[in-house]
């Protein structure tokens, strides 16, 4: 990490200490190297005047600092003097973190580019789609919505994109090449996302729900979903069919339809009439039988997996699943500070590069594992747990303990509560308190 750029040795841009370093710049090695990281920051105006924060791994640094131990940007200021001796004041960060968000949006795309352009370890790349919810301290509705592609063989993320409340899921989000089998539920069962997927050149496996989703034979000839429910009883699993879409030309596909068991159907009857019940309505007879049904859509031919080979494959879908419960559980992902839009993005972009400094940790680990073959296979739970530590301590790292307890003059003042009436009031009565207790007896 450079300490300073010419000149930096004033009052503005104090000596920057390098003890307990090794492990940031060791860290900072599986990002861009430090000469694009400073390119990327002016280039995007996250770090144009170096007025207290000399470099742009020091401005990652303090960013880390604030989202990962979710930390208020006057505590923030707080490590950063005791840590860094950096004079920096709550307001000085709000402004520099406002601007960064584009920078850190930039460094996750350019590390997952690189993993999407990977040639699959197994010919196919396997990619899982899937997006999920945000919400910010004290919303009830969706703010954000973060969509994700997961790679379930190499067990690492490939892409991500952030949108707001609005931002529907399509398959036009998912990061893939040609060739890629992309895996999404019935939210993505659409005519409109397999054309998108056909004009990528994508192979692709929807869950698909026959309400939803209008199909028709060869001749374009409705198909309805009793007749195809009724095949399925006969043993007919499977179906070439056509997706009519208005504006468009009707693209064709491959439906396969299979019964599930008696206690699937049942819970997910009852799971449809509890909901039906919440808003005052009764599922339709119609409704109720295709519960009984697995139904999904695929540009796979037969000769390229059977039903059964279709059914276990999508069964994969739920590990992208996991990775949002692990970021949101381990590396926070959800815990959003109260804070205007730039700083909730600049909190999700950056939990979202950390999780990415997580997995290659991880992967070193894995590589390293002897007992790699063998069953069962390491905990991703576990392995996420231990290497965000890991970071979290890098992170923190600066000068050691006795060094920050002696800057307790620099760090004591950035501490203070803010002028508020009713701290005020109740200082007052406190002192009031502590002066007629401590009075001696009988004095008035």
């Amino acid at each position: 990490m450079q300490a300073h750029p010419k000149g930096a040795k004033t009052g503005r841009n104090p000596q920057i200490r390098l003890d307990n370093d090794q492990d940031w710049q060791r860290l900072l090695s599986l990002l861009p190297p430090a000469a694009e990281l400073e390119a990327e920051a002016r280039r995007t105006g996250a770090l144009v005047r170096r007025r207290k924060i000399p470099s742009a791994s020091m401005l990652l640094r303090l960013i880390c600092v604030y989202t990962l131990l979710c930390l208020s940007l006057g505590e923030t200021a707080a490590w950063a003097a005791r840590a860094f001796e950096l004079r920096l004041s709550d307001s000085a960060l709000d402004y520099r973190f406002g601007h960064a968000a584009g920078w850190l949006e930039h460094l996750v795309a350019q590390a997952l580019q690189a993993r999407v352009q990977e040639p699959a370890a197994h010919g196919v790349a396997l990619r899982l789609i899937d997006a999920t919810v945000l919400t910010e301290p004290g919303s009830n509705g969706t703010d954000w919505r973060l969509h994700l592609t997961y790679d379930p063989a190499a067990q690492r993320i490939v892409g991500v994109e952030l949108t707001d409340g609005h931002g529907g899921e399509h398959v036009a989000r998912a990061a893939g090449r040609a060739g890629d089998l992309v895996v999404g539920d019935r939210i993505y069962g659409h005519a409109s996302d397999v054309r998108n997927a056909t004009a990528r050149q994508l192979q692709y496996l929807f869950r698909a729900h026959l309400q939803s989703l209008a199909v028709a034979d060869s001749q374009g000839q409705r198909l309805e979903p009793t007749a195809l429910m009724d095949a399925a009883d006969a043993g007919r699993f499977e179906h070439e069919v056509t997706l009519p879409e208005r504006g468009h030309e009707a693209v064709q596909s491959r439906l396969v339809l299979v019964p599930v068991s008696p206690e699937q159907a049942g819970r997910a009857r009852q799971q449809l009439r509890k909901n039906a019940t919440k808003k005052g309505k009764t599922p339709s007879a119609l409704t109720l039988r295709l519960a009984g049904y697995f139904c999904c859509i695929t540009s796979l031919t037969a000769e390229q997996a059977s039903v059964e080979a279709v059914l276990s494959w999508y069964r994969l879908r739920w590990q992208v699943e996991l990775v949002f419960k692990r970021c949101k559980s381990l590396l926070h992902l959800d815990k959003l500070a109260k804070a205007r839009r730039q700083l909730i993005a600049l909190q999700v972009w950056a939990r979202l590069l950390v999780a990415i400094l997580v997995e290659r940790l991880g992967a070193l680990t894995r590589a390293a594992d002897p007992c790699a073959l063998s069953s069962p296979p390491l905990s991703l739970w576990h392995l996420t747990r231990i290497h965000w530590l890991d970071v979290v301590l890098v992170i923190y790292g600066g000068s050691g303990l006795q060094e920050r307890l002696e800057a307790a003059d620099i760090t004591a003042p950035l501490l203070h509560e803010r002028p508020r009436r009713k701290r005020r009031w109740a200082i007052e009565i406190l002192a009031r308190f502590l002066q007629d207790m401590g009075s001696p007896r009988g004095t008035g």
